[in-house]
């Protein structure tokens, strides 16, 4: 009997045929991190580059900060109203202190201001790419008044707003005239309908907001802004396990 016995030796595969369970979810978790990263990215550039531009009008030719347009109360003269691009402004003593009319909403490019002739507690205001808008108070409440389109999605600039007695409503746009006879709750096209060009200012706001795609496609926008969320906590994550997960190894 042989005293020295050959010790047996273990064969270990160097390729094993089984993968880790976590391994293998951390696998599928970087590569989802890339794909959603990779389609982010193209939104990322657009947002960023519209938005500077927008951010800095005047790169794109458009006028910066001035008075778009100015309208005095019949019955009130110290109570003024001013329309710039960033917002409606309002002064109670005749100019010589200007604030911001509240709103849930900026009234950006305010570019005309009107009073009902008949009842100047109603004020219409026409904003060049977000609608028009309205309030039968003074100027306390205001509510929009829907034209059965989206300016900024058609491409549509309002340009000026005329209000006859008994709610009657004429607004100029770029695409032409267009009719109320009741206070905005119906418009009909008056005359022969213009076709409306694009600037480039337009066209840089219309790719920056999604409506130069669709009207839908906002809604794709929205889904890459979550995904710049989901990027940013799944490289948290990634990034907190690569620096103390192999702390924890004996």
């Amino acid at each position: 009997m042989n005293a020295h016995k050959k010790p047996h030796l273990k064969t270990i595969p160097l390729h094993p045929t089984s993968q880790n369970p976590k391994r293998r979810v951390m696998e599928i978790y970087r590569k989802l991190h890339r794909y959603i990263g990779i389609g982010t990215l193209v939104f990322l550039i657009i947002l960023a580059l519209s938005g500077f531009l927008l951010n800095h009008p005047s790169l794109l030719g458009a006028p910066s900060e001035r008075t778009l347009s100015f309208a005095v109360n019949p019955l009130d003269t110290q109570h003024l109203y001013r329309g710039t691009r960033s917002g409606l402004f309002a002064s109670d003593d005749g100019g010589q202190s200007w604030y911001e009319v509240p709103m849930l909403f900026a009234a950006e490019n305010a570019v005309d201001i009107a009073f009902a002739p008949d009842n100047p507690e109603h004020v219409y205001v026409a904003l060049e790419d977000l609608g028009l808008i309205c309030s039968t108070d003074g100027g306390i409440v205001w509510e929009q008044i829907p034209l059965g389109f989206i300016p900024l999605a058609e491409g549509v600039h309002l340009q000026r707003i005329g209000v006859g007695a008994n709610k009657s409503l004429h607004l100029w746009t770029s695409g032409g005239l267009i009719s109320s006879p009741d206070g905005g709750t119906t418009w009909t096209s008056v005359g022969t309908p213009v076709q409306p060009g694009k600037d480039l200012y337009t066209l840089i706001h219309q790719i920056h907001t999604g409506y130069f795609f669709a009207d839908w496609f906002v809604y794709v926008y929205d889904v890459a802004a979550w995904g710049i969320v989901i990027l940013s906590f799944s490289g948290l994550l990634i990034w907190w396990r690569i620096q103390f997960g192999k702390r924890r190894k004996p």
